[in-house]
């Protein structure tokens, strides 16, 4: 699978925007597949400056209900309604609801826009879809591990208007199955990449071969990252496994360091621009 990086938190190079968001775009067989559209369009200009029609993407994804991950999409809609056969955007069923970031002052909307919801495009999805071609979206429902320290600050807002703690119900993972081998892509791991490790593993049968994922290490409303000792508890529970580890985003360059330190060529850093073979 070759995963390009449209739009992350950082790029080494002027050609590209940065901004604080994902999107990605997988090529995997004949499938080609957007997952996620960062905050806004910038991940548009940044695929035209690396040659990518977006409109070649027969299928896309937006990982949960988070602006910098969803923020872009009346942007694809907009540049892609007009195509011979638009991609369907599949997402779940309750991402399109309110959801809010931080405490106090520093308390702030970052929910998709819900006019979007109607579109003939959307697709909503359960805990698990098979889209065929050896694609599927799912969740895991609970789990062993202890969801990221960093969802503390991250609420979902109730049918009354009251602000309950979010459980990411509205969170998926994509599962590919590409020859013999089986690869993760997961966008901010809200319920914990341990607990969506454990149930791609269950889907599979097998061990995974690589994981693509944000690992939300970081709270960037709170200004917080998470504490060392966590930091590297999941570093050596990942260098246990033979599996190969692809970052970004929510993971942060300082918790990254310290992942590294543990795992070393075990995991790499992707920004935006770069492109791998996975």
């Amino acid at each position: 699978m070759k995963v390009t990086v449209l739009l992350e938190n950082a790029t080494p190079s002027s050609r590209f925007t940065a901004k604080h968001g994902l999107s990605l775009f997988l090529e995997t067989g004949d499938r080609r597949i957007l997952f996620d559209m960062g905050p806004d369009a910038s991940f548009l200009d940044n695929a035209r400056a690396l040659g990518i029609d977006i409109a070649s993407a027969d299928t896309a994804v937006i990982s949960h209900g988070h602006a910098d991950h969803g923020g872009g999409l009346a942007a694809y809609f907009a540049v892609t309604d007009s195509a011979l056969s638009p991609a369907p955007v599949y997402i779940r069923e309750r991402a399109f609801e309110g959801h809010v970031s931080g405490v106090g002052e520093r308390q702030h909307e970052i929910g998709l826009d819900p006019a979007l919801a109607s579109s003939g495009r959307i697709v909503p999805t359960g805990e698990l879809r098979v889209l065929g071609d050896g694609l599927v979206l799912f969740s895991p429902s609970g789990g062993a591990h202890a969801a990221p320290a960093s969802n503390r600050t991250l609420f979902a807002r109730q049918q009354d208007g009251a602000l309950a703690p979010d459980t990411f119900a509205h969170e998926q993972s994509l599962l590919v199955h590409e020859g013999d081998r089986y690869l993760l892509v997961s966008g901010c791991s809200h319920t914990g990449i341990l607990n969506i490790m454990a149930r791609a593993e269950m889907l599979a049968g097998a061990p995974l071969d690589a994981v693509v994922a944000g690992f939300h290490l970081m709270a960037p409303s709170a200004g917080t990252v998470c504490d060392e000792a966590s930091i590297r508890l999941l570093a050596r529970e990942l260098s246990c496994l033979k599996t190969r580890f692809y970052t970004f985003h929510c993971t942060g360059l300082a918790a990254y360091s310290l992942l590294r330190d543990e795992l070393g060529d075990q995991i790499s850093y992707l920004y935006t621009g770069c492109s791998v073979e996975v």
